[in-house]
């Protein structure tokens, strides 16, 4: 779909300032071929006290591979590559043991298939490719930071019931600061969300 296409078809949702305010704020990360960002990650959930911590890194490599590592408390990784979902569990035990792989379709996991969507979105730089997922506000804070709130249009598949699925979706905000990513965020169903902070780039190309 044409960028012009998309600019009719969404005509009666956003207009086509919004879209290039959006495309503004997205077009420092439109060269982005490889990046590679540190994360620490609290989860809050009903069914936790406390929230989880979890400390990992996030990568991104064009044009179509989103990788999502757990390096403590316990190892895991989550691998993209186009519709082809990977889960590697590791042995907490032994660094030697080979991981244990288990591949699946995307289709099955709206949740991925959702941030993969949100970080695809924001490392192509593309203001097309977020709106065919998510609305979007966005609100200056400060000089040089800005907030980006995303909700998906997406419900999840899972629920049936018509007044359950109307929230369902999962938002997003982001926080970009002078042209970088530094804070995200989620809240989904249940009262389940995250925070994730990037406090590192390991690599970027």
């Amino acid at each position: 779909m044409t960028f012009l296409s998309l600019l009719l078809f969404f005509s009666n949702i956003i207009s086509a300032q919004e879209i290039t305010e959006l495309q503004q704020l997205l077009s420092p990360f439109s060269e982005t071929k490889h990046i590679k960002l540190s994360y620490e990650e609290k989860r809050f959930s009903a069914f936790f006290k406390e929230p989880q911590q979890y400390h990992g890194y996030i990568e991104y490599i064009s044009p179509d591979t989103f990788i999502k590592q757990v390096d403590s408390p316990e190892k895991n990784k989550v691998v993209i590559i186009q519709d082809q979902l990977t889960f590697y569990a590791y042995d907490s035990k032994s660094s030697l043991e080979p991981p244990i792989k288990k591949q699946v379709s995307l289709d099955a996991y709206p949740q991925f298939k959702q941030l993969k969507a949100l970080f695809s979105g924001l490392f192509k730089g593309t203001a097309t490719e977020l709106i065919k997922y998510y609305q979007f506000k966005i609100t200056p804070i400060t000089d040089g930071q800005t907030h980006l709130r995303l909700e998906s249009l997406v419900k999840d598949p899972f629920i049936q019931d018509d007044q359950e699925k109307s929230h369902t979706n999962q938002k997003f905000d982001i926080i970009i600061d002078n042209k970088k990513i530094i804070k995200i965020n989620m809240a989904g169903l249940g009262g389940e969300r995250s925070e994730l902070l990037f406090s590192k780039i390991l690599i970027k190309e």
